[in-house]
Order: C-alpha cells, then structure tokens, then sequence
C-alpha cells in the first residue's frame, strides 16, 4: 500500500529539522556517515535531504565534503532576535506611557479585518482598562482601529482628518465609557507598523488631558521609530 503524499511530505520535512539538531557546539561539521547514524536512517536518504538542505541554505558544503550550518539560520535567528528586541522596545515605552499619564498604554496590530493588541501595560489604580494581548477587536472603531484603518487606505468616516492630524482620538465609541488617543508608528518612511494607544475612562479624557496624552504619545512615537531604525 502506497504512503499518502502529504505523510511522506511531512516525514520528509521531520527528517530535516532532526538533520538539522544534529548539529551542536560540539558537532559543528558532520559527515554524511555521522549524521545518518546519529538520526538512524539510511545514509542516502541522509544525503538527498541534506542536499536540499544545502539548496536552501540551511546547509553549506565545505571541502572537506563535511556539512555546517548554512547562513538562512543566522538570518532567522536575526529575525527571531528582532521580534523580541521590537516587543522590549516598544513594552518599555508602555509602560512608560502609563507611568505618565495613570491610563493604559497599548500597541495595536492589523491582522485582517481586526485589530490585535500585541503588548499593553495598565497603571495601579482600581479603575482602568485591560488589553488583553493578542486579544482582537473591530478594526473600524477606537483610536487605534481610526489609525490602521486610515493608513491602511480602509474606508473609516474620518480617514482625511487622522492623515492630516497624524493621531486619532475617540470618545465612547466602541464602548460608552471608554475613550482613547492614538498615533501611528512607522517601521520605514510610510510601512505602518501599528498603533500606540493610550485608553481608559471617558472621564479622565477632557480637552486639557487629551493634549496631554498625545504629547506624551508623540514622545514616545519618536523614541520607538528611532529603534526601529537601529534595529533594520
């Protein structure tokens, strides 16, 4: 009876990421031999995979016919790095955002038609907001929802006044009681990254403190784009 392709595609694709553990700080270049008898297969099968391996840069041949880790894993281990160096980044300036203005500080992503919170940080008082990170909301409603829909070219009722303004705020429209003050955050010139938000009662939101947490957001905008740059 004849393995389904799909089984032989993904034990392919095990076989590979054991080729690839195979190698350590004390294994740093492996033979075919070597590594066909640390996995327990066949040294043919070893060495079609680890050729493939090699294709893609996971691999590379030296002339001694050994194998050593290809560039890709360092270039993926830079991304990798890059991910949690942004999340340090931009968690440290939430938290102090809301250190400064007693309300809590939250980073929006897009991710299809909703907004999803990445990192968010509340101040220490009884009555505030909680973002739960990686939960997801309307992306057409809230500050934040106003900032990736306006620079995302979605259609949003006051897409024009947020490009121009550079910032949105919004005042009991998601919920009754809650309002927010948003801005952009830019990975390059014009990439959208996300939005950095500060939200909470709708009490604590009148004309003179809304200027105070758009400042406060503007700061820290510049702060985490700088970052950004030193980090591509």
């Amino acid at each position: 009876m004849k393995k389904d392709k799909n089984i032989i595609g993904v034990e392919a694709v095990n076989k590979a990421l054991e080729i690839l553990n195979c190698f350590t700080e004390n294994n740093e270049t492996l033979t075919i031999t070597k590594i066909a008898k640390i996995t327990g297969d066949h040294k043919s099968r070893i060495s079609r995979i680890s050729k493939s391996l090699e294709n893609f840069g996971y691999l590379r041949k030296i002339k001694s016919g050994e194998f050593k880790i290809g560039h890709t894993i360092p270039r993926l281990f830079e991304i990798y790095e890059s991910s949690f160096n942004l999340k340090n980044s931009i968690k440290s300036e939430l938290d102090n955002i809301s250190s400064k203005t007693k309300e809590t500080a939250s980073f929006f992503v897009r991710q299809n038609d909703v907004r999803v919170c990445i990192q968010s940080s509340a101040p220490n008082k009884s009555i505030k907001v909680l973002e739960v990170i990686g939960g997801k909301k309307p992306i057409n409603k809230g500050s934040s929802g106003h900032i990736l829909s306006a620079y995302n070219n979605l259609e949003i009722k006051d897409k024009n006044k947020v490009l121009k303004n550079g910032y949105s705020m919004t005042f009991g429209e998601r919920d009754p009681e809650l309002a927010s003050v948003s801005v952009p955050i830019f990975k390059k010139k014009n990439e959208l990254l996300g939005a950095l938000t500060v939200g909470g009662h709708i009490s604590n939101f009148n004309k003179k403190n809304c200027i105070y947490f758009l400042n406060i957001l503007r700061s820290s905008k510049v702060k985490i784009e700088k970052n950004l740059i030193k980090m591509q």
